[in-house]
């Protein structure tokens, strides 16, 4: 009798352990990550969405299952990883870059799935919202979109005699043209020449930049993924031909820039997740306004400068948030 009460018991308890573990996994909320390809910045933006959330009471391992999934600079990857998510289940979508926002939207704008995006330039030119204030999908996120006459400004506060820039950008990255149109006005409006040069990928950086020494007195890359990813190639081509590079983000600045007012991906993510718990907790995305980063720090790298033998006046470098 004791043994079979006993048996009885081992039962009834595993069952309300199983019912407890349905119960906690019904809880858990599970978010799909799709970011386009790894370099620093989209890294960081990723890192600050993961901690925002933790502070906010989303803890990986507890109540919160992230898949994450990078497509290496693939749109196909992007569609395929986004199919994938959708066939699987999940409870919100962050995208991480304009590709992979693009295929999001594409594959979820049909359904009740969030999709959350940052890291993105044009959220109205890529399609993904019907405006910044009023989104009309049931997508949101942040943008990446610096002051590009502030980034352009750096350039002739550091060279004053500079009067003809390069802009370099990849051909097939829209969030990367718009910047450098922006960038070609600014620099026009400062009464210099502009010199425009596409790279089809990230294997003929070299010889794009080559083509361009001797001809111009500076290099201005926007925030562009595939630059972002090949900064060490970048780094070598500028310094083999003595070229001055100005980029527009903080990590392409730390691996081979020479200054810039940069945005701070790693807190544009931590901002990205604010807005997904105003989701998580109730709200609708189509309701919540895009939003950009205010703040943007001068960030310069004093030895890479040197590198290419450009001196950044002392006054620039006590002006700096951050000096590499």
């Amino acid at each position: 009798m004791k043994k079979i009460v006993a048996v009885m018991m081992a039962l009834v308890m595993m069952l309300a352990v199983a019912g407890c573990s349905e119960s906690g996994s019904d809880d858990t909320v599970k978010i799909g990550v799709i970011q386009f390809m790894q370099h620093a910045s989209l890294d960081e933006a990723y890192q600050g969405f993961v901690d925002g959330l933790a502070e906010a009471g989303y803890v990986v391992g507890e109540n919160l299952e992230i898949d994450f999934q990078n497509a290496s600079g693939e749109v196909s990857n992007c569609q395929q990883i986004c199919d994938i998510f959708a066939n699987t289940g999940i409870d919100l979508a962050l995208a991480i870059a304009t590709p992979a926002a693009q295929s999001a939207v594409n594959v979820f704008q049909e359904t009740d799935i969030p999709v959350f995006f940052t890291a993105v330039t044009d959220a109205v030119g890529a399609g993904l919202v019907e405006s910044n204030e009023a989104p009309g999908k049931n997508v949101t996120g942040t943008l990446d979109m610096p002051v590009i006459s502030d980034q352009i400004a750096v350039i002739k506060d550091v060279l004053p005699e500079a009067q003809k820039i390069a802009i370099l950008y990849t051909s097939s990255e829209a969030n990367s043209e718009i910047q450098a149109n922006e960038a070609k006005a600014a620099a026009e409006a400062l009464g210099m020449e502009v010199l425009i040069q596409t790279s089809s990928s990230s294997n003929d950086i070299p010889q794009v930049i080559a083509s361009v020494v001797g001809s111009v007195d500076a290099i201005y890359i926007p925030s562009d993924n595939a630059f972002a990813s090949a900064m060490a190639t970048v780094n070598q081509a500028a310094v083999e031909n003595q070229i001055p590079v100005f980029c527009a983000v903080e990590a392409m600045i730390a691996e081979g820039g020479i200054a810039t007012t940069a945005i701070d991906y790693y807190e544009l993510g931590k901002q990205t997740a604010a807005m997904a718990v105003r989701v998580l907790n109730g709200e609708s995305a189509s309701e919540i306004a895009v939003e950009t980063q205010k703040e943007c720090a001068l960030v310069v790298n004093k030895t890479f400068a040197e590198s290419v033998g450009v001196e950044i006046p002392a006054e620039i470098v006590e002006k700096a948030a951050v000096v590499y």
